[in-house]
């Protein structure tokens, strides 16, 4: 019977070093994962012609003219664009894109964006909102996630731990009954 008692005492060790797992570090530092980084406010318009993306970025829009059919890009359009009060003709850029610099920046809230695309014989007119966002909005706090590391797994290890001494118990409750008959 001790033979018994002592096969699950090791059994519940065993479970219990297999259950630490992934996570389980013994101290030794491990890099953190950074939260997802808030995204800079973004502009989208489409219609049959072309599909104009846009974030804002520091002194203005950071602009992405495609082939709406295509998905191609448009690298040799005039791209203009107006938006609260400000009328900006955005410049091309060496990677295709295109970069539309404010004389000033957005104030925070929703703006209407009108864009006039002209791409040799094609023109069109393209209309979208850009939230900007209140600077708290753009850099939330980090919530608090769960952790292997942190008492998620202790609720299993006690269960774990009744199932040990309810074996114990059993073992003992056995041994002792059956020295009773022997005397």
């Amino acid at each position: 019977m001790r033979k018994l008692l002592a096969g699950c005492v090791c059994s519940l060790l065993f479970a219990c070093a297999a259950f630490a797992g992934e996570g389980h570090d013994h101290g030794e530092e491990q890099a953190a994962v950074a939260p997802d980084s808030p995204t800079a406010p973004r502009l989208v318009m489409e219609s049959t012609q072309f599909e104009l993306v846009g974030t804002l970025e520091g002194d203005g829009l950071h602009l992405f003219l495609d082939d709406h059919a295509s998905n191609v890009p448009v690298t040799d359009a005039s791209v203009e664009l107006e938006i609260a009060g400000q009328r900006i003709k955005a410049e091309a850029e060496a990677d295709g894109s295109y970069h539309a610099a404010m004389s000033q920046p957005l104030p925070e809230g929703e703006h209407a964006v009108m864009a006039t695309i002209l791409a040799g014989d094609t023109s069109d007119l393209l209309t979208g909102n850009l939230d900007v966002h209140a600077a708290d909005a753009m850099h939330p706090e980090p919530t608090a996630t769960p952790s292997v590391n942190g008492w998620g797994f202790l609720p299993w290890l006690l269960g774990l731990a009744v199932i040990a001494v309810a074996l114990t118990v059993f073992t003992l409750r056995h041994d002792i009954r059956a020295r009773g008959k022997k005397s």
